[in-house]
């Protein structure tokens, strides 16, 4: 892994997990919630919202690399794991693609003062949740990672997305108070912030500590060929040394 792009996506992890935790402060207050270039149901039609919407594609190919790169450090031990964490980061770029573009469509839309239908606002809703789903996914298929490499309570932290999101979409199938662009503010999402910002800022620190496993060149090599174990007499089985 390029080290400019490993210490990019550091930044860009503290980054998330910073603006996370500005939300849930938000939320927290009953303000509304701020997501790259929307504030609730206000667009801000000017040159920042056209800059936080390059910052947040820039930044999300930066962070999904350094997960890309945790799930091809685990196909050693988890093959499955590593293929659902890859399906799931690459699910998650292109939903958070599409709520730009939606966003950057709204805004195109405010700008010329135009009205900005409901149909519209449902479909970000729709992209929002769907991004939601698939962060979730991406922490819960790393898990085996966090487990081996990282530290016992960032692998437990990892099962909290998803039950927490699940109880957001319940909360949207019985609440018809809930108003697209964005989920309605619950103690499950509040919950869903604090643990998502924890998350990325415990995956910055571990990037950190562990940056020679990042940094450092894969020799596929050495992972697939069967490695010959000396100590064992001829009636061994192949003569095979796996990794235990």
């Amino acid at each position: 892994m390029p080290k400019t792009l490993f210490y990019i996506g550091i930044v860009c992890c503290v980054f998330l997990a910073v603006s996370a935790g500005g939300v849930l402060t938000q939320e927290m207050q009953g303000s509304p919630v701020s997501f790259i270039a929307m504030h609730g149901r206000t667009l801000t039609p000017g040159s920042s919202a056209a800059w936080a919407i390059v910052v947040a594609l820039l930044a999300a190919v930066a962070i999904a690399a350094i997960l890309v790169r945790m799930a091809a450090l685990l196909a050693a031990r988890n093959l499955f794991g590593a293929f659902l964490a890859l399906f799931s980061v690459s699910a998650s770029i292109v939903a958070l693609a599409w709520v730009v573009l939606l966003q950057l469509r709204m805004v195109a839309l405010a700008r010329h003062h135009a009205a900005i239908g409901a149909d519209l606002g449902e479909m970000h809703f729709a992209a929002v949740m769907m991004l939601g789903y698939f962060v979730t996914l991406s922490f819960l298929a790393l898990r085996p990672y966090f487990r081996i490499q990282a530290s016992r309570f960032l692998s437990a932290l990892v099962f909290f997305p998803l039950p927490l999101f699940l109880l957001i979409v319940v909360q949207e199938l019985f609440d018809s108070a809930s108003a697209a662009p964005f989920p309605a503010t619950s103690p499950a999402s509040i919950v869903f912030l604090a643990v998502v910002a924890m998350l990325f800022f415990s995956i910055a620190v571990h990037c950190v500590r562990h940056r020679h496993m990042f940094i450092e060149m894969t020799n596929l090599r050495e992972l697939l060929e069967p490695r010959v174990d000396p100590g064992r007499g001829a009636k061994a089985v192949g003569r095979v040394a796996f990794d235990s």
